[in-house]
């Protein structure tokens, strides 16, 4: 009878141990496999975000297909607990040979235009409450176009609009850092149907770093500046920008 207190006490020390193990199991199980989902979402995002991928489509469906494929992978990378900037540095790594021998902490400049039009996209998309429904999701994921879920436009269609229009450069429609997601323009709502300071402030800026990029040539840059510069001299609404 003496012997039973010992016996007991090593069943459950035996049973604590079996306890800790499986736990310790389980977890790393679980660290595994998302430590995994997380290796899939880069090497998806990744071919997405590549240049092929971003400057070299052939139709523009195939830009906007790409996007919105870009935008969903993003999202299942934030739901594993990354932020969208973390995801995109995992993505955006790449040899040390590629990177500016001055400063190894920064980007080629390809790069950094496909990085922040995918931020940029991605904030467009949280706005809009794109990922708050799921088969939006799925929506996203096939790369077509989801459904507004939040502010005026909701229950409509998110559109493409293009920050340089092709009708002023052509083939940019094709580009992926021309491409934003937005919800439609009201045809009753003169004023978001025309073209403001900040919008040509920024298609100006965009026509600068495609030719650093040397993804145009400098004589399209200058075409494109030019066209602006005259718009903004024909309407008194608008004010020279640089």
């Amino acid at each position: 009878m003496s012997n039973q207190p010992i016996i007991f006490s090593e069943y459950i020390k035996q049973g604590i141990i079996v306890a800790i193990v499986i736990g310790l199991a389980l977890f790393g199980f679980k660290s595994y496999r998302k430590h995994q989902q997380k290796r899939q979402v880069i090497i998806e995002l990744s071919s997405h975000a590549s240049e092929s991928a971003a400057f070299e489509q052939f139709y523009q469906e195939n830009a906007r297909e790409n996007l919105f494929k870009s935008m969903h992978q993003i999202h299942l990378g934030v739901k594993l607990g990354l932020t969208p900037q973390e995801v995109l540095d995992k993505v955006m790594r790449v040899d040390e040979a590629l990177f500016s021998s001055d400063d190894l902490t920064e980007l080629p400049i390809r790069k950094t235009l496909i990085r922040d039009a995918l931020l940029s996209n991605f904030d467009n998309c949280v706005k809009l409450g794109l990922f708050s429904d799921a088969s939006n999701i799925a929506t996203l994921s096939k790369g077509e176009f989801p459904t507004i879920f939040k502010g005026p436009a909701i229950g409509e269609q998110a559109v493409i609009q293009f920050i340089i229009p092709s009708s002023v450069l052509p083939g940019v429609d094709k580009l992926l850092p021309n491409l934003i997601i937005s919800p439609p323009t009201d045809p009753s709502n003169n004023a978001s149907t025309r073209i403001n300071n900040f919008e040509i402030s920024r298609a100006k800026k965009l026509t600068k770093s495609l030719a650093d990029a040397a993804l145009i040539e400098r004589a399209a840059h200058q075409q494109v500046v030019k066209f602006y510069n005259e718009l903004t001299s024909t309407d008194p609404t608008l004010k020279p920008v640089r």
